[in-house]
């Protein structure tokens, strides 16, 4: 599977873009705005080709559970033991791997860059919350889309490329 993700131009504070699955589109992304130097949490990655994989996050993997083909449950829900067998393991983050000058870059759910540490926000439509620009549905979007990664990469190798919209022509 390819995952494209293609940027606007940054903003003062963040950059959005779209991204895609095997060029049908899933959704919109926001993230840290792009910096010549690098700012630790403050810097979006570098536009390059990078493999995605999972890994296990101590801030977000128990927030969900999954069953065996990746589709999630908020930990709250599993209130019976049924629940509890379906969706058995703490998911796995998705992790975009060896991006230079940067450590464990996740997506995952939130809405402006504030909820970014250098990570992909992932959702539904972009808007506005405390006058930031942000992404809205970004818990439905992730749970739509988290089955689809999953399953990709336990099947094989998974590439995002991160692009400009500006290079397409």
């Amino acid at each position: 599977m390819k995952v494209l993700v293609l940027r606007d131009p940054s903003e003062l504070d963040c950059t959005s873009s779209d991204f895609l699955f095997d060029d049908k589109q899933m959704g919109v992304g926001i993230e840290d705005e792009k910096r010549a130097v690098k700012i630790k949490g403050e810097t979006c990655i570098s536009e390059d080709v990078y493999e995605m994989g999972l890994r296990t996050s101590p801030k977000f993997s128990y927030s969900y559970f999954r069953d065996d083909d990746g589709n999630l449950i908020e930990s709250k829900a599993r209130t019976t033991l049924e629940l509890q067998r379906k969706y058995h393991t703490a998911h796995e983050m998705i992790w975009v791997m060896n991006v230079p000058n940067f450590e464990y870059v996740l997506w995952h759910w939130g809405n402006t860059d504030d909820d970014t540490d250098g990570c992909y926000i992932v959702g539904s439509k972009f808007g506005m919350i405390d006058k930031q620009k942000a992404v809205l549905a970004s818990r439905d979007k992730y749970k739509e889309i988290y089955p689809i990664l999953f399953k990709a990469i336990k099947k094989g190798k998974v590439t995002v490329e991160y692009k400009s919209k500006t290079q397409i022509v």
